[in-house]
């Protein structure tokens, strides 16, 4: 075993690798005066590799090696070595730009030589391409010692070449390459066939990783296997490797199991296999067998086909009604039929009828709401499954059609199982890649297969990166396995880029329209009398991005100096010329100049000013599905062209979007959790036009959408979950919840984003109804009456930027797989969810489905099917189908509708405002507010962000004013619908306290009564026998119920002992941050059960004035004042008016801000929950009646340092510091007669100590800041010449902006 530790070199080495280099006992070769430089600058390179060994004993670095794909020679261009190589040496080896990598630097102590060689098998175990490692000795000059480089140690395991002008006579003095050989370096791998006598070594082998094959099949199932004398048997193979470790014995290594034995049509019926060619060989013009069979297929909507006005106008078109002419009376051709007729005169009468069913006058509005608009909560709106008739061809063989000739023409075979040695280095299962297909020369697929309810083994996840997961088909069947396939070109091809040339267009043509159909087939109504043509065009973005295309290859072919690069994707031989290697994709790239306008909402490293001019823009990339397992080639190949080294794809979810096939192994950045400044709505017309001739467009950095996807040329490294997460709804905090798991891997420290590409491979499945998560990442909906996103109800949210961003700057489908349809029972025993007529396995299954608004009352019973009128906004999709059926009663009914409204939170006032800035007349809307019952009980000295009594008493004003009829403190008794219909036709209300009733007809009944859980959860929470008291889930402190495996999380919780500090109303953020932490999945450093985070809600008022409301819950009930009984300071100026709440230990408790300003004040929630002497002496400074505006005052230059990223740091080290002084000096004896003296002592000097760590702080972000905070060595500055100052600010200037060596 070797006694070195070896691995990537990572930011937090920088300091031993820089002592490493500056250490007399050293040897070394490549180019070592850069690293002279200062650490800071080590890692400012590219370098493919960084690795290090590190001693295990001593824990000490021994060695250092930079590598990368190609050599350290400042005249020779990166894109043009294999030429120099070609035509100044005569080598022997089959070198091409993929199999080599070149040593850019390496050091080691010379006590410790064998740590170069771990090294080199490390980078070659990492790339299983690269034969070759190549160093380039320089001719020997005279130079100091420090300066001389020692190859000693490397011609040992190397052949050295010399360049063809070498003659050891007449010219010694020249350029050498040391070549170390793959293949004469690693330990060879010998495959074979397995024996009987391989059992007990096989089986051994597979109890590390595999345990339940030996319970399941027996102590000797390879032996049997083997000697199995079946028809089956020949269908088998079983290979085992071996190695020779470091005493020269030979042990097993590899055990493989493949057959062949796989049943074709059933994957063709299961599985979408077609790109795959049906897993059998191509006909190529020979004779063919077919068999005619009908599969079924999923297809998902097109975003433009969802809740557009145009898609509505087809759902509307594509109806019955749509194609009926309306009458004046408002009543539906269906009620004609109901109407009296009198026998005078034959003339009809309808006043009777009308008076004795109320409904027949809003029958046609009830068939709407229901045939129409209900049809958005279906998840066939969604997915459109077809039955499509296929014909599976094969060749013609000896055997007459059926399964014998199926299984002589099948292209693929099934790896069963892969074990691997627990030493063996996993990186080179990639060579049992190559053996597999050897074994197989006569097909070109592999295939796998993943267990719903089994755990994969490391081995069974290395090998899985080398496949691509296979599309399921509607099935009747439950569990169908889990299908991966590969291909022979995915493995033993090379993959190269070319630059665009004249024949690539059509290519590049091609590539971009991928599968998409020519024509997009639209559905008509032909069964209707009108004759219907969609609107809805779902081939906009592939022909605007085609049309973009061209002009950028037009540009590149014709102009010089164009801007933009263009190469095309090709498989085969790299060494030969692009006509003679197939285009698999091609990628459009040019530089990125925008990187700085990035950090104002993502999360970036914000001096990476030597990557300035080395960052690249993708416009788009496509590739072959196959070959996305080489995108570390292809960037890294793209670097050497281009000399760009951080690449970006901004996908924008408003506006055109472009394809990237490669954006899921390129690193999401996250947007920042909480902004440092309000973010306001600005014109995209105050944008400067971008200098690019070609007018593309350029997005607003601050306002729009975006998501950015970031690769820097790092290694990769994968984040997961290792059990099987199922999520019961799509709330808030599953949002940050999932949120937090995609990036699991972003530390404040940044040390996995600044070392690696980090990727996440999560195991979640999220089950809600059809149609909501669809809406929340819709961006195509267009309000007419609203200007801007912020400012209008259905595109707004009410929660936080970090909730919001997880819609807008994030798409969590990339990572997660949601599940649309209805819980019908959860299986404790089996572990299953069943949703509608699928099953989904878990590990752990979290319930969060709770809701804002639920309908509930002990003297009506639980309705099973919402009524078609009643109206809860839970979701955006909520909010759309709201839109559409108050449009749909202006339209029907504009003169005789009424909207009943019921609620008494914020978030009934956002609503109400709504309906009358979109077209309802205020004398149709009646306002009903339940009864609050106050009291100094727990719940009222809990926080409440979504109610505000003072501000609300104004609102009932302002709507009084503008003639909206409010009935208060009315509860909600019971509604009553039409006797042969689910629609309202009248709630009933009861006065508290009188128990007076009274009742309102209603055309939309909108409830905002608080109830978090729905009735229908109730059903299978029951029937799966979880504890629950009321509509409460009963929970532990670690939010689990009485199943352990089952969590749950909302407001609709109840903890078995009540603790003493507030667990609803808070933070989804920090709630979901404690259910990973006691998942185990995310440990938290300092954890604690309370809660310490604000919490913030936002809504739209009438008038147009918008709220945001930050508060701090609870963490002491019990000796918790009400909330009512707190300090509050206000302001009003400019139409704003502010609030801050002060506790009795004067923290800032509640942060209120009303204003006209469309913005988001987001940052607040950095100041909520300080002290506020922190806050620049606020009460003081309040009273003093400095402070016109409190939105002013928390946008001042001070508060830059409470905003800070590592400002909660310092605090933290100054209270460990400081508390134990403190809890001494109030402990003393002698305190009483000492006071005045000892207090101001310890207050003088912990002042100077605090001072210095704040001065400390500064001048170690002080880059960070926008404000440039004065230190005391500035005034030094001010006596010196004005040159000497211009040169020390360059210097600070260049600390880290020196960037890239050659």
């Amino acid at each position: 075993m070797t006694e070195f530790d070896v691995r990537l070199a990572e930011v937090a080495d920088l300091d031993r690798i820089n002592r490493l280099i500056r250490s007399p006992g050293a040897k070394w070769f490549g180019n070592i005066r850069p690293k002279y430089r200062g650490k800071e600058s080590l890692f400012h390179s590219y370098q493919t590799y960084r690795i290090l060994a590190v001693n295990r004993e001593s824990s000490s670095l021994v060695a250092y090696a930079e590598f990368r794909n190609y050599p350290s020679i400042a005249a020779l261009p990166s894109d043009c070595w294999l030429e120099w190589l070609s035509v100044r040496y005569c080598l022997t080896l089959s070198i091409s730009w993929l199999n080599t990598l070149f040593f850019s630097f390496c050091i080691y102590k010379a006590d410790h030589s064998e740590a170069l060689l771990e090294i080199i098998k490390e980078v070659l175990y990492r790339e299983n391409r690269v034969w070759y490692l190549i160093a380039v000795k320089t001719p020997a000059v005279r130079q100091p010692h420090h300066f001389i480089e020692t190859f000693d140690d490397l011609a040992k395991i190397s052949h050295v070449f010399y360049p063809q002008e070498y003659s050891l006579e007449n010219n010694s003095v020249t350029q050498s390459l040391y070549i170390v050989d793959r293949f004469d370096l690693l330990p060879k791998i010998t495959y074979r066939k397995a024996l009987a006598e391989d059992n007990d070594d096989v089986v051994a082998l597979q109890e590390a990783e595999m345990p339940e094959l030996r319970v399941e099949l027996g102590d000797y199932y390879i032996a049997e296997e083997v000697l199995r004398q079946d028809a089956e048997a020949t269908k088998s193979m079983l290979i085992v490797a071996e190695t020779t470790n470091q005493c020269q014995e030979t042990e097993l290594s590899i055990f493989m199991w493949l057959t062949t034995g796989i049943d074709i049509l059933f994957y063709v019926k299961n599985y979408e296999m077609e790109q795959f060619g049906n897993l059998v060989k191509p006909v190529d013009g020979k004779s063919f067998h077919y068999e005619t069979m009908t599969v079924s297929s999923v297809q998902r909507k097109a975003e433009a086909s969802m809740f557009t006005g145009d898609a509505l106008d087809d759902l509307d078109a594509m109806t019955i009604l749509g194609g009926l002419q309306k009458v004046d009376s408002g009543m539906s051709v269906a009620s004609l039929g109901k109407v009296k007729v009198s026998s005078i005169g034959g003339t009809i009468d309808d006043t009777n009828a009308v008076e004795a069913n109320k409904f027949y006058m809003r029958e046609c509005l009830f068939a709407k709401f229901t045939y129409i608009l209900e049809k958005l909560h279906s998840t066939e709106y969604y997915l459109r499954r077809e039955e499509n008739v296929i014909n599976f061809i094969y060749p013609v063989g000896k055997e007459p059609s059926g399964a014998a000739a199926r299984e002589a023409a099948s292209n693929v075979f099934l790896l069963k199982c892969i074990t691997a040695q627990k030493d063996f280095p996993l990186p080179r299962l990639f060579n049992a890649m190559v053996a597999m297909f050897c074994a197989y020369p006569d097909r070109d697929y592999c295939m796998m297969l993943m267990s719903s309810t089994n755990q994969a083994s490391k081995s069974y996840l290395e090998v899985l990166q080398y496949f691509l997961p296979v599309v399921t088909r509607p099935s009747s069947l439950c569990n169908l396995d889990e299908v991966y396939i590969t291909h022979r070109s995915t493995i033993f091809g090379e993959i190269s880029l070319y630059k665009l040339e004249k024949e690539d267009v059509s290519v590049v043509h091609h590539l971009a329209l991928g599968n998409l159909p020519n024509e997009v087939v639209t559905s008509d109504s032909s069964g209707t009398r009108v004759s219907y043509c969609s609107k809805v065009d779902e081939r906009a973005d592939i022909d605007h991005e085609l049309h973009t295309l061209d002009a950028i290859m037009k540009d590149v072919l014709e102009n010089e100096f164009s801007e933009f690069a263009v190469f095309t994707i090709r498989c085969g031989n790299s060494t030969k010329s692009a006509r003679e290697n197939t285009s698999i994709g091609f990628v459009v790239l040019r530089q990125f100049h925008s990187h700085a306008k990035l950090l104002e909402h993502y999360d970036l490293p914000m001096h990476d000013n030597h990557l300035e001019r080395r960052r690249a823009e993708i416009i788009s990339l496509r590739l072959h599905p196959l070959f996305v397992v080489g995108a570390d080639l292809i960037f890294r190949d793209l670097a050497r062209k281009t000399n760009f080294f951080d690449f970006y794809f901004i996908n924008t979810l408003q506006g055109q979007k472009y394809t990237n096939d490669l954006k899921k192994m390129m690193m999401v950045v996250e947007p920042r959790a909480i902004k440092k400044a309000p973010v306001y709505v600005r014109s995209l017309t105050d944008q400067k036009k971008g200098k690019c001739r070609l007018n593309l467009p350029k997005p607003n950095f601050a306002t729009d959408y975006l998501i950015i996807y970031r690769h820097k040329l790092n290694p990769v490294q994968w984040f997961s979950n290792s059990r099987k997460l199922v999520i019961i709804g799509f709330s808030s905090t599953t949002k940050a919840l999932l949120r937090q798991l995609v990036f699991q891997w972003n530390t404040k420290d940044q040390k996995h984003p600044e070392n690696f590409t980090c990727l996440s491979r999560l195991q979640v499945t999220v089950i809600c109804r059809g149609g909501i998560v669809e809406a929340e990442y819709d961006s195509l909906f267009k309000c007419p009456y609203c200007t801007s996103n912020i400012g209008c109800y259905l595109s707004s949210q009410n929660d936080s930027c970090y909730i919001q961003d997880c819609c807008v700057r994030l798409d969590l489908r990339y990572w997660v797989h949601f599940v649309p349809g209805k819980v019908k029972l959860v299986n404790r025993a089996k572990k299953i969810v069943k949703v509608d007529s699928c099953e989904i396995h878990y590990d752990t299954l979290l319930i969060m489905c709770d809701r804002l608004f639920a309908l509930q009352s002990q003297n009506m019973p639980a309705y099973t099917t919402r009524p078609s009128n009643l109206v809860e906004i839970n979701y955006r999709l909520n909010r759309l189908l709201l839109f559409y059926k108050v449009r749909t009663l202006l339209e029907d009914v504009p003169r005789s509708y009424l909207i009943l409204v019921y609620g008494s939170n914020l978030s009934t006032y956002e609503c109400i405002a709504f309906l009358i800035s979109h077209g309802v007349d205020c004398s149709r809307l009646v306002f009903v507010q339940p009864h609050r019952y106050t009291g100094k009980d727990q719940d009222t000295k809990e926080k409440n962000p979504y109610w505000d009594k003072n501000l609300q008493l104004i609102l009932d004003d302002i709507l009084t004013d503008q003639g909206v009829t409010i009935y208060t403190d009315y509860d909600f008794h019971h509604y009553n619908v039409h006797q042969s219909t689910n629609f309202i036709m009248e709630a009933i209300f009861q006065h508290f306290p009188s128990r007076k009733q009274i009742t309102f007809e209603c055309d939309i009944f909108l409830n905002f009564g608080e109830g978090h859980l729905h009735h229908r959860h109730k059903l299978w929470l029951k029937a799966a026998d979880i504890k629950m008291d009321g509509n409460d889930i009963l929970v532990d402190q670690k939010y689990r119920t009485n199943d352990p495996n089952i969590y749950a999380v909302g407001k609709f919780i109840k903890m078995h002992h009540k603790p003493n500090y507030q667990y609803k109303f808070v933070s989804q953020r920090e709630i979901a941050r404690k259910v990973l932490h006691n998942l185990g999945i995310v440990i938290e450093k300092d954890f604690e059960d309370r809660f310490k985070e604000p919490v913030l809600f936002q809504a739209i008022l009438p008038l147009r004035y918008f709220i945001t409301k930050v508060t701090m819950p609870r963490r002491y009930l019990r000796t918790q004042l009400p909330v009512t009984e707190v300090c509050n300071l206000t302001t009003y100026k400019n139409k704003t008016f502010c609030r801050v709440g002060l506790s009795t230990q004067m923290l800032v408790d509640e942060i209120v801000v009303v204003t006209k300003e469309e913005c988001q004040l987001d940052f607040l929630q950095h100041f909520c929950g300080k002290h506020e002497l922190l806050l620049n002496k606020l009460k003081s400074r309040y009273k003093a009646k400095t402070i016109k505006c409190f939105l002013k005052f928390f946008q001042e230059s001070w508060t830059e340092l409470i905003m800070h990223d590592s400002f909660m740091d310092l605090q933290a080290e100054n209270k460990e510091l400081l508390m134990p002084m403190a809890l001494t000096a109030l402990s003393r004896v002698d305190r009483v007669a000492l006071t005045d003296v000892t207090d101001l002592d310890f207050f003088t000097l912990n002042k100077r100590y605090i001072e210095q760590k704040l001065l400390t702080f500064l001048r170690e972000h002080r880059r960070d800041f926008n404000h440039k905070f004065a230190l005391p060595e500035d005034f030094l500055k001010i006596d010196l010449p004005e040159w000497e100052q211009v040169m020390e600010t360059k210097e600070e200037n260049d600390e880290s902006s020196d960037s890239t060596e050659s």
